[in-house]
């Protein structure tokens, strides 16, 4: 259970890095990656995102359980880059949110949900 926002965010980032990092090694057996490149992670959380790149202990940080600080590693490993993604172009909110219908549109197009 999250006791914050932000440390929901945080674990959510973990989880989306950690199957990045299993798609990668996915498509690198399978010879689509040519090499081992850093996958993007995109997330909204400002707070999740500083932490992940900065692994120093935070008075407000210090309630997350150790195993969640993965992320950190995989940051600085440079197998997963985590950058931010702002509101309007969150593909995501199409599931979460009444969105006027401009922006309905282009999310389901780039959801790949949108009639040819």
């Amino acid at each position: 259970m999250a006791l914050s926002s932000m440390e929901a965010e945080y674990v959510a980032l973990l989880e989306s890095a950690c199957k990045a990092c299993w798609l990668q090694n996915l498509y690198n057996e399978l010879g689509l990656l040519p090499k081992e490149l850093p996958m993007l992670v995109l997330g909204d959380n400002k707070g999740a995102i500083a932490m992940t790149k900065n692994p120093q202990f935070h008075k407000r940080s210090k309630h997350i359980e150790i195993h969640w600080h993965w992320v950190q590693d995989l940051v600085q490993e440079g197998m997963i880059n985590i950058e931010s993604i702002q509101d309007p172009e969150q593909t995501a909110d199409i599931l979460m949110k009444v969105l006027p219908h401009p922006n309905h549109k282009k999310h389901t197009k780039d959801m790949g949900l949108a009639p040819v």
